[in-house]
């Protein structure tokens, strides 16, 4: 028994150097922030010259955007950096990296709870640990709020499960402090963790007591959160909470088809912990354990990554019983096969999280040519010039047009980031602005005759995941340099800028 709790801290503690190593490979080699945060680190900065008082509108962009976002982590870096005094960027490039690194142990936390077994949850925070969907929007510049957040949400899912299980009063204490944390942090991963709660009390639930616990712990929840929404409410109305929810509704029929791929781990070479998901679902429902299969079908997108990992768990057991070993968790993986099975797949899942982690930084990123683009217009432009910024990317990965409002101070017309605050031009309305203007890419420039701009800024070129740069040759380009109506104001190799002559 020694020996085995001794190999789970083993395997733990490989874990988390594993989830260090894949994590912090995205940030080194994007050299920078990876896609987004521009707009977190623009309210970051609103908060800091604000006294730390919220304030009504960001600057971002110069959109009115409201300040409705939960603050949390904005607080948290805005701290860290008058501290620390190290700069915003580089907090933003390295910090969520950090911490979600940091949220390995929540997961192990949360495993740990579900199956009472050191072994097994320290395998299932490999798993976690290697997954791309354990990182990829996490380690990104925005993941200052989303890393914290997912920490939080295991930790909620936790404790709702021994409020559950054990029907102590005093951990509502727990569900409601940790809650009300993650409702600060970030409100999509808050909303996901929520709808795992009617799942727990389906299968838990089973007196008034313990509902009386849920409301009681949903109250308390209200009042801790409510400096942050009743402020909003206040200054803008219930209208910007419903624009939000609409913006992230999302499509339940191309939802339950994702999850129907048993690839919830987001695994882009062999899916192993998705097969052995399989087989653990299918294990599950033979032997009418339906707690985590249904939490896989109908919990939220995001809290469903802990069900898929313990069903993948039970997999792995099935597979190495079949393979000769009759009890590998209870016997503390004391075979030669059991051993070696869990070496190699150790030494996949690294080799496949880092080429994973790898390819998010160098697609998603910023080049020096567009920094050095940038600060010449911040330098030798009209503070109330306007761009369009024209990448040929999507809207929710394009580092160029999300961080091109902070770091070149002017206008970005069509960038979409903030909108989903914003009733009078909410998100879908904004992405199909953002869709118009980068398909003028391939068009010649009476394409962008529907927008009112000063300067058109053209990516010349296109990151590629392997971490090469490729030309991007373009109709809009080749238009403009041939136009009498634009001059060419700034090039290098990565960007070229053209000022509308009037």
């Amino acid at each position: 028994m020694k020996n085995k709790r001794q190999f789970a801290t083993m395997i733990l503690v490989t874990a988390f150097l594993f989830g260090a190593i894949i994590r912090f490979s995205a940030p080194l080699n994007a050299d920078g922030p990876v896609n987004d945060g521009g707009l977190f680190m623009q309210m970051t900065n609103d908060l800091q010259a604000n006294g730390f008082a919220l304030p009504e509108f960001t600057t971002y962009n110069a959109g009115d955007i409201p300040f409705a976002y939960p603050p949390l982590g904005f607080y948290l870096i805005g701290f860290i950096q008058n501290i620390t005094g190290i700069p915003l960027f580089d907090l933003f490039t390295w910090l969520p990296a950090l911490f979600s690194t940091i949220a390995i142990f929540g997961f192990y936390f949360l495993a740990l709870e579900l199956t009472q077994d050191h072994l097994k949850s320290s395998i299932a925070a490999l798993f976690y640990a290697c997954l791309p969907k354990s990182y990829d929007w996490f380690i990104m510049g925005g993941g200052v709020t989303r890393a914290p957040a997912i920490l939080f949400s295991f930790l909620a899912i936790a404790y709702v499960h021994k409020l559950f299980v054990t029907r102590k009063a005093r951990y509502i204490f727990h569900v409601s402090i940790i809650s009300s944390l993650l409702i600060l942090t970030h409100p999509e991963i808050a909303y996901h963790t929520a709808l795992v709660v009617p799942i727990f009390a389906l299968f838990l639930l089973r007196d008034r007591r313990s509902i009386a616990h849920v409301f009681t712990a949903a109250f308390i929840i209200l009042v801790l959160t409510s400096p942050w929404w009743f402020t909003v409410l206040q200054r803008h109305g219930i209208e910007t909470f419903q624009t939000v929810l609409a913006a992230h509704s999302g499509n339940p029929v191309s939802q339950f088809l994702f999850r129907m791929q048993f690839n919830l781990g987001g695994e882009i070479l062999l899916t192993l912990v998705g097969v052995f998901a399989l087989i653990g679902f299918i294990g599950e429902i033979r032997q009418r354990g339906f707690f985590l299969p249904v939490w896989i079908l109908l919990g939220g997108l995001v809290a469903s990554l802990p069900a898929f990992i313990l069903l993948a768990i039970n997999g792995l057991e099935s597979t190495l019983k079949g393979l000769g070993d009759p009890t590998p968790f209870a016997g503390g993986f004391s075979t030669k096969t059991s051993r070696y099975t869990l070496l190699g797949l150790s030494a996949y899942m690294l080799m496949s999280g880092i080429i994973a982690s790898s390819f998010y930084g160098y697609e998603f990123r910023l080049l020096e040519g567009e920094h050095d683009a940038m600060n010449w217009i911040s330098l030798n432009t009209d503070p109330s010039a306007e761009f369009v910024v024209v990448t040929g990317d999507s809207s929710l990965v394009d580092p160029l047009s999300e961080w091109f409002p902070v770091l070149a101070e002017r206008v970005s017309l069509a960038t979409v980031q903030g909108h989903e605050w914003t009733p009078e031009q909410n998100l879908p309305v904004s992405v199909r602005m953002y869709d118009q203007l980068q398909g003028c890419i391939n068009q010649d420039a009476s394409c962008l005759n529907s927008f009112e701009f000063d300067y058109v800024f053209i990516r010349k070129v296109k990151p590629m995941r392997e971490g090469h740069v490729e030309m991007r040759y373009n109709i809009l380009d080749v238009s403009l340099r041939t136009s009498m109506d634009y001059e060419i104001v700034f090039e290098n190799e990565e960007a070229v800028i053209y000022r509308l002559i009037r």
